[in-house]
């Protein structure tokens, strides 16, 4: 059986499942890690790791950190591995054509959306923020231009109200395991032929920034709760109560009418409930976390903030 060897470049939590899932295919063979390097965090300023390079590291296989992969020295070395292909997921920098060529069988992103829907840095987060009701999963061909290479394979996954970004990872993960036993496995064997994306319906994910997370309550509820569920995992959707700035994390749409409360007015207040009116009907706040406080849900969170009708979050 024909072994290819592949050199893997990412830095995130999905990055280290989806190499995992790549060590763990018979006819592959890993040779080594491109990741982002050592960052200074904390109090004291340490030097940190990628969850990727410590992974690797133990597992004594090489590894690789370049400010910018596009100088010669580094492509020299990645070039002295001999490898088939190199397989990208989440790396956060734009590898050079330089890079791109030196694989026989190319260089394949993992891509998690439906391309060419959510080009760019956070297709599930922008998908979820847009209320879409598909997303995916793509193997494609890189080239120069962002996220525009032709498809290996894709997947689908139904995105559905509770949903949150947390949950579409987790059902990429899915997905991506069948994509790679499959597709990829029958593109390096040469059994099928990756299909160039329809450009005309390119959209874009860009990078979210902090102050997205702000949320403008005359917006509807939906709106709201998609921005919620989109910014689960970072940097998570905020408003302010009683000068405190409270993060949301999981919420619920409360179709009741509530047109006697302004938006942004607590509407509903229990044990264990607390509505909130917006531009159109409401949310139930599950999940919060108050600012120098760990998350909480609701019952908890009440128990130490006690609130009353017509308190309002802006």
């Amino acid at each position: 059986m024909k072994k290819f060897s592949f050199i893997f470049a990412g830095t995130s939590k999905f990055a280290l499942d989806c190499l995992k899932l790549l060590m763990e295919l018979e006819v592959l063979s890993f040779k080594g890690l491109i990741t982002r390097p050592d960052v200074l965090k904390g109090r004291g300023l340490k030097k940190q790791s990628s969850i990727l390079k410590s992974f690797v590291q133990k597992q004594r296989f090489p590894c690789w950190t370049p400010e910018k992969p596009d100088k010669p020295e580094f492509l020299e070395e990645i070039l002295k591995q001999k490898c088939d292909f190199s397989f990208v997921c989440a790396y956060g920098q734009i590898l050079p054509l330089a890079y791109l060529q030196l694989f026989s069988k190319g260089s394949m992103n993992l891509h998690l959306s439906l391309l060419p829907r959510w080009r760019g840095a956070a297709p599930v987060q922008r998908a979820l923020m847009a209320g879409d009701k598909e997303t995916g999963v793509c193997l494609q061909l890189m080239t120069t231009k962002l996220d525009a290479g032709d498809i290996i394979g894709q997947r689908k996954i139904k995105i559905e109200e509770k949903d949150n970004s947390q949950s579409i990872f987790d059902k990429a993960l899915v997905e991506t395991k069948s994509l790679l036993e499959k597709e990829l496995v029958k593109y390096l064997n040469e059994e099928i032929q990756p299909q160039a994306q329809d450009h005309s319906k390119k959209t874009y994910a860009q990078k979210i920034d902090k102050k997205e997370g702000k949320i403008i309550w005359e917006e509807s509820a939906l709106n709201i709760h998609n921005k919620i569920r989109a910014l689960f995992l970072g940097p998570q959707a905020f408003s302010f109560l009683k000068g405190k700035r409270i993060k949301i994390y999981r919420s619920q749409i409360v179709r009741d009418n509530f047109s006697d409360f302004l938006p942004g007015e607590i509407c509903r207040v229990q044990k264990n409930q607390l509505i909130v009116a917006c531009g159109q009907e409401a949310l139930n706040l599950l999940d919060i976390q108050k600012e120098g406080k760990k998350k909480q849900g609701i019952e908890d969170f009440l128990k130490g903030s006690p609130l009353s009708l017509k308190d309002r979050f802006d």
